[in-house]
């Protein structure tokens, strides 16, 4: 089992992986940016031993845009070279989504107007559901859902 502790690095330093499979939306990267222009940096870049990026890439980027590629911060750093294999299994795992949203969590204990400020849709929300026109043409139309908390009953 490998082992990993904190380190710190310049961000300049570290190297992004140039077969990195991850990419983001402008919207993504806009939301990305706001997040570290209020929270700053809090989920921290994994790297291998030689400083290859492993996760964080979007992140790293973004504190570039900033103009922020001389700060030093925190990566978490294995205490072996990763094997090719792993180097790229863990690029997967540690990026793939595997949770999913608890939407009367949602809807229950959060400001609908922060969400979609977040980039939440209506449609990711449950207001709005897809409705297939014409199996044929793929021809996509939506239709407003109306929700109701089970617990307040509030209507949305």
């Amino acid at each position: 089992m490998l082992n990993w502790n904190t380190q710190k690095r310049k961000v300049n330093d570290l190297i992004p992986d140039k077969q990195n499979p991850r990419q983001m939306t402008r919207t993504q990267k806009e939301q990305l940016q706001r997040s570290i222009e209020k929270f700053d940096l809090v989920e921290i870049p994994a790297i291998d031993a030689d400083n290859k990026v492993l996760a964080g890439h979007q992140r790293l980027a973004i504190l570039k845009l900033l103009g922020r590629g001389n700060e030093v911060i925190d990566v978490r750093v294995p205490d072996r070279k990763l094997t090719n294999e792993e180097y790229k299994e863990y690029q997967i795992r540690s990026n793939k989504t595997t949770g999913g949203w608890n939407f009367d969590a949602l809807a229950n204990n959060f400001d609908m107007e922060m969400l979609m400020e977040l980039d939440f849709s209506e449609m990711d929300l449950g207001l709005k559901l897809p409705i297939l026109k014409d199996p044929d043409t793929k021809d996509v139309s939506f239709t407003a859902k109306k929700k109701i908390c089970p617990n307040c009953k509030y209507e949305w």
